[in-house]
């Protein structure tokens, strides 16, 4: 008996951690193997004590340092006359971990794993789950039926789907949502009524998490709140008026391209993690504006590969972004991002991304309005009043921050000299908008 790919000698448990990265190595690389103890790398065997607790701590320590954790058999086996402990293992959720750490066998050997090598890995994983085509327990009767034909609309309009007639059932059975009278989970989230996804909006007082101006949270499927999620962004960032002389129009553009936060903000539902509860988030604060999924970057490349090169993109839901694309929503081919930093880079605009294990952000930089000093506590307090009611008028600001009346206009000229708060209209019938 040697030592293989699938095979790992020890001499005593005294080796018991390089007996787990071996486990995790072949289990990542045949998803099943066994390792015994007593027995040196020559194949001989090699006597030492082994008691009930022997066995115990094994199973323990196994049971400690891999992640997800495996049910191994582990039992004491006579080889050459000379008792040894063998651990039997299988397992395919892979990635395995041993205390952290990737690897992979290679011949009778453990490697660690390299980055983009672990990335492919768990990409693979991902597909091979193709979760986006397990039927749920939900029928046509739980889709929202304004959604469907909303897409219907939209996709015809734009010729990437023929009119036909439009017909829930046919439309949802064409594009694989459907089967067995059963609702996928690509249609769950595209198109169901039990609000699958959650989406958290934000407005940020500084370029820190700590004084909220405007918080709500949001329950649907991904067509409601992708327009949830441009209303809120349209609403919140700044503009400004440009007149050139060729018209006498005044024309009003965004600080940042819309096109491009709507690539983002479609990308960041197609490609997103699903499965449990998801909850998509939206930040915007004084000097960037945050859009977050569930999930990490689903590809062996980086975001920067796809602005600067031609790559194909890996799906992580696939027939979501099918859809998506149907309606002019999702570019194919990795061109999406491409497309966002050659607009982004127009318009003086930095971006950048944030990629966890379990989430991804994509950042798009705005010029922070208060970079000439923070704001104060009653600045923010009075700005949350106008934020949240503007039509308030001084009473109003006062019974709620407690200030006197003098030190409030003192803060609204303040407010209004940083460009983050202007008054609409008359004194009378006006109206307060925050310029965050």
């Amino acid at each position: 008996m040697t030592e293989n790919e699938t095979r790992e000698f020890k001499k005593t448990t005294g080796e018991i951690s390089e007996g787990i990265v071996s486990i995790v190595s072949i289990l990542n690389k045949h998803q099943h193997g066994e390792l015994f103890f007593g027995i040196k790398k020559d194949g001989t065997s090699f006597k030492f004590e082994i008691t009930d607790s022997t066995l115990r701590d094994v199973s323990r320590k196994i049971y400690e340092g891999i992640k997800p954790q495996i049910f191994p058999k582990i039992e004491i086996v006579s080889i050459n006359g000379i008792d040894a402990i063998k651990v039997d293992f299988s397992g395919n959720d892979i990635p395995y971990s041993a205390f952290g750490r990737y690897c992979i066998r290679i011949a009778d050997e453990d490697r660690e794993l390299a980055p983009n090598e672990l990335r492919k890995m768990m990409i693979s994983k991902e597909y091979e789950e193709n979760w986006c085509d397990k039927l749920t327990s939900c029928t046509i009767v739980d889709v929202k039926e304004e959604c469907l034909l909303k897409f219907y609309e939209n996709a015809t309009e734009c010729g990437r789907l023929p009119k036909i007639g439009f017909n829930k059932e046919t439309l949802l059975i064409q594009h694989n949502l459907l089967r067995n009278s059963f609702l996928t989970n690509a249609g769950v989230m595209l198109f169901g009524n039990s609000n699958p996804i959650t989406l958290k909006l934000v407005v940020f007082a500084t370029s820190e998490r700590i004084t909220i101006l405007d918080m709500k949270t949001i329950k649907g499927n991904i067509f409601e709140l992708i327009n949830e999620s441009m209303n809120f962004v349209i609403k919140n960032i700044r503009w400004k008026v440009i007149i050139d002389g060729e018209s006498p129009q005044r024309r009003e553009v965004p600080e940042i391209p819309l096109v491009a936060l709507r690539e983002v903000i479609i990308n960041s539902f197609a490609h997103a993690r699903y499965g449990g509860n998801v909850q998509h988030e939206i930040d915007i604060y004084s000097n960037r504006i945050s859009i977050t999924n569930p999930g990490s970057f689903a590809n062996e490349f980086t975001p920067n590969d796809f602005f600067y090169r031609d790559l194909k993109s890996y799906l992580r839901n696939q027939s979501i972004a099918d859809v998506l694309y149907l309606c002019k929503d999702v570019e194919t081919c990795g061109h999406g991002l491409k497309k966002v930093y050659r607009l982004c880079k127009e318009a003086k605009v930095d971006i950048s991304y944030i990629n966890n294990e379990n989430d991804f952000t994509i950042e798009f930089s705005r010029i922070d309005r208060n970079q000439d000093g923070e704001l104060s506590k009653e600045e923010f307090s009075v700005l949350s009043v106008f934020k949240t009611n503007k039509n308030a008028i001084k009473d109003d600001v006062i019974r709620q921050t407690g200030l006197s009346s003098r030190t409030i206009d003192r803060i609204i000229k303040s407010l209004k000299e940083k460009a983050l708060l202007r008054r609409i209209g008359s004194n009378k019938n006006g109206y307060w908008e925050v310029l965050k």
